[in-house]
């Protein structure tokens, strides 16, 4: 039983406990505030705090002297640490990063595990661009079997070109073009020879502004049965389609888009070393670039991504007698990359060199070159030979069939690979890629540059059309028929492809026939009439790559284009001709507008404003097209077109150096004679 007198405390704490607590509550907060009201108050007044506020702001803006400052600072052990003597003591001293360069690479094979072997990561090319061009390219002439005809009475080529094919072919130095250029030139535009630099006369400050802009226009900031398979064959059977002939030459009319861009090596031998954990064969071994392409419908939507015909691009690019010169050095072109460029007999290559790769001395017109052409007539055009200097040599040989710089240039080299043993040490010749531990061997062609030049020539757009494209790189697998590799790596797929780029911006080719609005023409006294809109209209033949560009002018209901006398240019040395050429459209003018418009409507005072002129014109199928002078009067294509045709007229009459040209062989030109004329070196 419970202790009586316990179950009487807790019934007593039950019913009087809450009122003993709250009593003493009260009781403590009465006492405290007795003791709060009983305390001295703090004897502060306005006064004070005004003074002290006052004391604070003098003691706050009291000037102190510079030396008090730096001697506090010092005392309390914070010294100037004299950055400014440091840096000019070592800029006097620079530092060589390649003496610091390690002999070997820092990653050494591991034992075990270190050596198994993954699939390395591919990237996709950046900075893509495309832009369209036309012309005529000397090509060798294909039989109805796409094989090369022989040519029975071959023509006797001048020596100066005859030099440029042999050293064409022959590939450059070891350094890339730049380089060998650079040193030759001492690295300055005053010339070979120890010349100053002429001072620039005003002819040739005129010339030297327009060769540069020419320049900057190549910059984009990218086969005779002989395609693959019958280049393959020729090479089982030990044949050397390059030695053969001679063949058939003929200047072939060529649309083309030039799809251009940089591939991040750096980072891709990254992902290969990364892979396969040995870094003497993180090299990547390029096949080719896969290309598609989209075409836009007429109702403003895209077409589904189609590939690019190779075969038919690769009939141009296997049959050139001789290739165009490059800006950028050899060791950003991989050939399996980047096409070459086709020789142009009509037409000169716009945009087709990535600005950033280009070497500084290619990019630049130097002033001395251009004072030399201002001064010295006839130089314009070159030196004999300046396009087979060392370091400046073309890609490739004639059809380019066996790779341009001693590599493999295409599968065939692959061809052993499927019969069996010692398949991968044949055609790729990587020794010892069947078994694990081997050791291996690069035949193929490989660069150290960190961005490497992508380029595609895509032959086959169609005139009228507007496209966009898209890029992947494919590499053959390192890890084919390999036993020495991770679980699940693929070992029987002999190529991988890379992932897409993004694609490029569209781009248009024009019609063979295209008008552009220029301008509202102003109807002076007795015109008879007061609606028309002048037209440049831009004809280019398919058969020889010819554009003839001629200014007209049409109204309402007239048709755009005729029949006028025009000069036709050439690049064979001939005199200037003037022959018929049919401008006709097949366009008619349905309604314009633009010109002068009065503002007094407005109520306003003052001259009329110019608005742009805007012309309707009805194509055969009755669509209607909008030419409108904002847009077509800075249409970078027509510009280049018009320029272009003005600069083949102004230079009829001399053989053809460079289709670059005449901004890059006049370059060379003025160059050599500011080499050779100089007045003293430096």
């Amino acid at each position: 039983m419970a202790n009586a007198q316990v179950e009487k405390l807790k019934a007593l704490g039950l019913r009087h406990g809450e009122k003993a607590v709250v009593g003493l509550s009260a009781a403590l907060c009465f006492l405290f505030l007795v003791f709060a009201v009983l305390k001295p108050t703090i004897p502060l007044t306005a006064d004070q705090v005004s003074k002290s506020a006052k004391a604070a702001e003098a003691n706050i803006t009291r000037p102190q002297s510079r030396d008090d400052i730096l001697k506090t600072l010092e005392e309390q052990w914070l010294k100037a640490p004299g950055f400014e003597k440091l840096v000019d003591s070592q800029s006097k001293n620079a530092l060589d990063p390649l003496a610091f360069k390690p002999a070997r690479p820092w990653i050494t094979p591991e034992p075990g595990a270190g050596l198994i072997r993954d699939m390395p990561d591919l990237i996709a090319p950046t900075e893509l661009y495309a832009y369209p061009g036309r012309g005529g390219a000397l090509i060798f002439a294909l039989n109805e079997d796409g094989k090369r005809i022989a040519d029975d009475a071959p023509k006797n080529l001048d020596p100066v070109v005859k030099a440029r094919r042999k050293k064409r072919r022959r590939r450059a130095g070891a350094g890339g073009g730049s380089g060998n250029m650079a040193a030759m030139m001492g690295g300055r535009s005053g010339g070979m020879m120890g010349g100053a630099a002429a001072p620039l006369t005003a002819e040739g400050k005129k010339e030297l502004a327009r060769k540069e802009k020419e320049l900057q226009r190549q910059l984009a900031g990218n086969a005779g049965e002989e395609p693959a398979k019958n280049k393959d064959a020729a090479k089982a059977e030990g044949e050397d389609p390059a030695k053969e002939g001679p063949f058939k030459e003929i200047t072939k009319g060529l649309r083309w888009v030039t799809i251009t861009g940089v591939l991040d090596h750096k980072k891709l031998r990254a992902n290969y070393l990364a892979a396969l954990k040995n870094p003497t064969v993180a090299h990547p071994h390029f096949k080719e670039l896969d290309v598609q392409r989209q075409t836009r419908n007429s109702d403003g939507t895209w077409s589904d991504w189609e590939d690019v015909d190779a075969e038919k691009n690769r009939a141009i690019t296997y049959n050139l007698p001789e290739e165009e010169e490059e800006l950028t050095p050899d060791d950003v072109r991989i050939d399996s990359l980047v096409d070459p460029l086709p020789f142009l007999k009509a037409g000169y290559w716009e945009k087709v060199h990535v600005l950033s790769l280009v070497p500084k001395e290619k990019r630049e017109i130097p002033k001395a070159a251009a004072g030399a052409m201002g001064g010295m007539p006839g130089m314009s055009g070159g030196m004999p030979g300046m396009s087979g200097m060392p370091g400046m040599s073309g890609l490739g040989s004639a059809g380019g069939m066996m790779g341009r710089k001693g590599g493999m240039g295409a599968p065939g080299g692959m061809a052993g690979m499927a019969e069996g043993s010692g398949g991968m040490m044949g055609g790729m010749g990587m020794g010892g890629m069947g078994g694990g531990g081997a050791a291996e061997t690069i035949s193929f062609e490989q660069s150290e540059a960190e961005k490497i030049m992508i380029r595609s020539l895509d032959f086959t757009v169609e005139p009228d059309n507007t496209y966009r494209f898209r890029v992947r790189i494919v590499v053959f697998n390192p890890n084919y028929k390999r036993e020495d590799v991770s679980p699940g790596v693929d070992t029987e797929t002999l190529e991988l492809k890379g992932p897409w780029s993004n694609p490029t911006d569209e781009v248009t080719m024009p019609a063979d026939v295209t008008a552009y609005a220029l301008q509202k023409v102003r109807a002076g006294a007795g015109a008879k009439r007061n609606d028309l809109v002048q037209f440049q209209i831009t004809r280019w033949n398919p058969d020889d790559g010819v554009t003839v560009v001629r200014e007209l002018d049409y109204g309402l209901g007239q048709i755009v284009g005729e029949e006028r006398t025009s000069n036709i240019p050439n690049s064979d040395g001939k005199p200037l001709v003037k022959k018929k050429i049919d401008f006709n459209s097949r366009q008619i003018v349905l309604d314009l507008t633009g010109g002068p418009q009065l503002i007094s409507p407005l109520g306003a005072t003052g001259a009329p404003l110019e608005i742009p002129a805007v012309s309707l014109l009805v194509r055969p199928d009755g669509a209607v097209v909008v030419r409108n002078e904002a847009s077509d009067l800075t249409d970078p294509v027509r510009k280049d077109m018009a320029e272009s045709y003005d600069r083949e007229v102004k230079e009829s009459g001399k053989k053809r150096e460079s289709s670059m040209g005449s901004g890059y062989s006049g370059m060379m030109g003025g160059m050599m004679g500011g080499m050779m004329g100089g007045k003293g070196g430096r």
